[in-house]
């Protein structure tokens, strides 16, 4: 950092302090994150220093791993044929190349405010949401909101629940996997846990509910190192508690495990619910794949195979045709690439994996919720093209899998 030409330090600390700014914004705003990001590359491009750069991120997995998901979509469009599909998707997959780019713009001191600004961010829409929740608040168009039926401001419950259950589960670890944590914060800790973990069950989001309750069981394990049995009473027994208690005393989430059961049961008369859709959206998938089992059908191609398919098998089932993914990644990239892309992903599995075990970071812990958390809610979204989620595996996977010896002071 010494040998940097005058004036570039100050970039390099401008550039942290807008990654700082990307945590508390990017799920408020989705303009608000594009810019931003942006901008962080075209300081760290004008920042030059590329050769140091490429020191500090040459020996890390992960982001070679991310570089290879980008490349497989590149490589896809040797086999495609729908061009502006292909753009489309390209353009949600780029992102990923920004992981070296922030483990190279990290900070080692601002580490602390890039979480703590997540915190704040995730702690300003619960407290919308429960402004909406109790009348307090009308739904204002701001808040990308119409009605109270389900407060998630800014964004849908997909997002929301999700990304809440991951920040309770960063609560948990802070207040009782951390020791350089003071008690006072240790208690706001607990009290956040408490009015964040309530509200997590008055919005739609199932798929969040149900990472959650992953989260809480992984906490467990982890809280109690070494031992199997104990935790694993204590996990069974706060699952079976919460997961009861949320359906007796919660109309929305009673409301939508019935619905989604009810929908799930009876896809073929109600093809185009949300629950019958995801159905349909896989069988026609499973078709696909066994079309195409190696290679796939490229990374453009996969509107107009599933619109081919759909039309042979449920004609009937329209949105499907519209949307960009089959609603499961790992299905996702087998259509569009075959083996070859379920082995691209599971790859990126593997390296923040090993990456864990041979960690001895105090952000251990997260480093295996992480890959747990991404590996659960993949099965229900298309989240790896998704503009929040996407932002998060961004953000936290630079913080957690960087090479710490090389990280910037």
């Amino acid at each position: 950092m010494k040998n940097h030409a005058k004036g570039l330090p100050s970039i390099t600390m401008l550039n942290s302090w807008l990654l700082i700014l990307l945590a508390f914004s990017f799920m408020l705003s989705m303009a608000a994150g594009n810019i931003l990001m942006a901008l962080i590359l075209l300081f760290w491009l004008v920042e030059g220093n590329f050769s140091e750069k490429y020191q500090q991120v040459k020996h890390n997995p992960f982001a070679w791993a991310s570089v290879a998901f980008v490349g497989l979509h590149f490589l896809g469009l040797l086999w495609t044929s729908d061009w502006e599909f292909a753009a489309f998707v390209l353009k949600k997959e780029f992102k990923f190349l920004m992981v070296p780019v922030l483990m190279t713009v990290l900070r080692r001191e601002h580490i602390p405010y890039y979480l703590l600004a997540l915190l704040a961010s995730m702690v300003l829409m619960v407290g919308i949401s429960y402004g909406i929740y109790l009348g307090i608040l009308p739904p204002y168009a701001i808040f990308g909101l119409e009605t109270v039926q389900d407060p998630t401001p800014f964004v849908g419950h997909i997002v929301y629940n999700p990304v809440l259950a991951f920040t309770l589960y960063m609560l948990l670890y802070a207040v009782f996997l951390l020791d350089n944590v003071s008690w006072k914060l240790k208690a706001l800790g607990l009290v956040l846990f408490g009015v964040m973990g309530v509200n997590m069950f008055l919005t739609q989001g199932r798929m969040g509910q149900l990472v959650f309750l992953i989260l809480l069981s992984l906490f467990v394990f982890q809280y109690y190192r070494g031992k199997v049995l104990k935790p694993a009473l204590i996990a069974l027994l706060l699952v079976v508690t919460i997961a009861p208690a949320a359906y007796l005393f919660s109309p929305v989430v009673k409301d939508r495990v019935n619905l989604a059961v009810h929908e799930v049961q009876n896809y073929q008369q109600a093809p185009n619910s949300s629950m019958g859709l995801r159905v349909i959206m896989l069988l026609n998938s499973f078709q696909l794949i066994e079309e195409n089992p190696l290679l796939g059908v490229g990374t453009g191609d996969y509107r107009q195979e599933y619109a081919r398919v759909n039309q042979e098998n449920f004609p009937e089932a329209t949105r499907g045709e519209v949307l960009a993914h089959p609603h499961n990644v790992y299905v996702q990239e087998m259509v569009q690439f075959g083996v070859l892309g379920l082995l691209v992903l599971g790859y990126l599995f593997y390296v923040m994996l090993r990456l864990y075990q041979r960690s001895t970071s105090p952000f251990r812990p997260v480093m295996l919720a992480f890959p747990l958390f991404y590996f659960v809610i993949f099965f229900s979204d298309g989240y790896i093209m998704d503009h929040y989620l996407t932002f998060l595996f961004l953000l936290l996977g630079s913080i957690l899998y960087v090479d710490q010896a090389r990280l910037r002071d």
